[in-house]
C-alpha cells in the first residue's frame, strides 16, 4: 500500500470512521497544505481543490475492501492507519482533526476558499458559497492573463495533479504533445489517459509525433554533451522538414492564445521541446513571450 493511501485512511478514522466525499476532498486538501506535504497534489476544479488521483486511490482502496462508498466513505477495517503513520504525522493530523472537528459541508469548502484562493479559480460555486466581499477579496488571486503565449512543460517527476494544476494556474487552453511514442508507465500520461484527463478540466489535446525524436537516436545519451549533439542534429535535420507539424503549432496558438508543448524531461534545456520554440522565438512576426512551467 502506498503511504499516501494511509494518510487517506488514517484521515477518514480521525474523523470517527466516515466522511462525505466532499468533506473528504477538502479536508485531504487543508490537511496536505497545513502541512507541507504533498501526499497527494491538487488542481483547481469544478468545486475548488480536487485531486484525480486521490480519487483513484478510493476506487482501489473500496476494491480492496478497506473502505465502502454508500452515502459516504466509510472505513470497513477495524485496523487503525493512524498509528501506521509516521510520528510527525500522526501529531499533525491529530492536532489538524481537532481543529477542524466541527467544520463541515459548505463552510469546510468556504474555509479551503479564503485560505488557499488560487484553487478556487475555476470553481462553479464560488459565488454561492462566499459573499461579495470574499469573492471579490479572492479574485485578484486567480490568474486572468489571456494574451499569446507558448509554454513548454515536461511530466518528469509530476503527479497528473500537479501537471494539470501548473496547466490550469496559467490559463493554458490547448497541449501539444511532441513524443515520438506517447506512452509512459507514469500514471495518466500515456496519451489515452492524458487525453481523457484533460478533457475534463477543459484543456484540448493535439498530438504531434512527427516532431519528437525516435528512441533510436535517444540511445546512448550520457551527459550534456551528448544531448547538445542530439539536439543540435534535431534543430538541423528533422525540424526543417517539419513545415506542417510547425505551422500546426503557430494556428494552434494564433487561435487559442495559450499553448504548451508537453514532453518528458523536467529540465525543458535536455528535452527537444527547447529547439522547437526557439524557432518561435525568432519569429518576429509572432512576437511572444516563451514560458516553460
Amino acid at each position: 500500500m502506498f503511504y499516501r493511501q494511509k494518510i487517506l485512511l488514517a484521515l477518514i478514522e480521525a474523523y470517527g470512521g466516515k466522511l462525505s466525499n466532499t468533506d473528504l476532498e477538502k479536508l485531504l486538501f487543508l490537511f496536505c497544505q497545513a502541512t507541507k506535504q504533498n501526499h497527494y497534489d491538487f488542481f483547481p476544479y469544478k468545486y475548488g481543490a480536487f485531486s484525480f488521483t486521490s480519487y483513484y486511490d478510493k476506487r482501489k482502496l473500496i476494491e480492496r475492501g478497506l473502505l465502502k462508498d454508500e452515502e459516504h466513505f466509510q472505513l470497513t477495517t477495524s485496523t487503525s492507519y493512524i498509528e501506521k503513520l509516521q510520528p510527525k504525522d500522526r501529531i499533525a493530523l491529530r492536532g489538524f482533526a481537532y481543529r477542524t472537528s466541527k467544520v463541515r459541508g459548505k463552510e469546510l469548502v468556504r474555509k479551503a476558499y479564503l485560505e488557499y484562493p488560487q484553487y478556487a479559480s475555476k470553481s462553479e460555486i464560488a459565488k454561492t458559497i462566499l459573499t461579495l466581499e470574499e469573492y471579490q477579496r479572492i479574485n485578484p488571486f486567480w490568474s486572468h492573463d489571456t494574451q499569446h503565449t507558448l509554454f513548454t512543460i515536461g511530466y518528469e517527476g509530476s503527479s497528473i495533479d500537479y501537471y494539470l494544476c501548473r496547466l490550469l494556474m496559467n490559463n493554458v487552453n490547448v497541449l501539444v504533445d511532441v513524443r515520438k511514442n506517447p506512452f509512459s508507465r507514469k500514471h495518466g500520461f500515456s496519451q489515452k489517459n492524458l487525453q481523457a484527463y484533460l478533457e475534463k478540466v477543459e484543456v484540448k489535446y493535439y498530438h504531434l509525433p512527427e516532431l519528437g525524436i525516435t528512441s533510436k537516436l535517444r540511445k546512448n545519451l550520457n551527459g550534456r554533451q551528448s544531448y547538445k549533439e542530439l539536439f543540435d542534429y534535431y534543430a538541423a535535420r528533422i525540424l526543417p522538414v517539419q513545415g506542417p507539424a510547425l505551422e500546426k503549432i503557430r494556428e494552434l496558438l494564433l487561435k487559442h492564445y495559450r499553448i504548451a508543448l508537453t514532453c518528458f524531461e523536467a529540465e525543458y534545456h535536455m528535452c527537444h521541446r527547447h529547439k522547437i520554440t526557439e524557432l518561435f522565438e525568432m519569429d518576429k512576426s509572432l512576437d511572444i513571450p516563451i514560458v516553460h512551467i
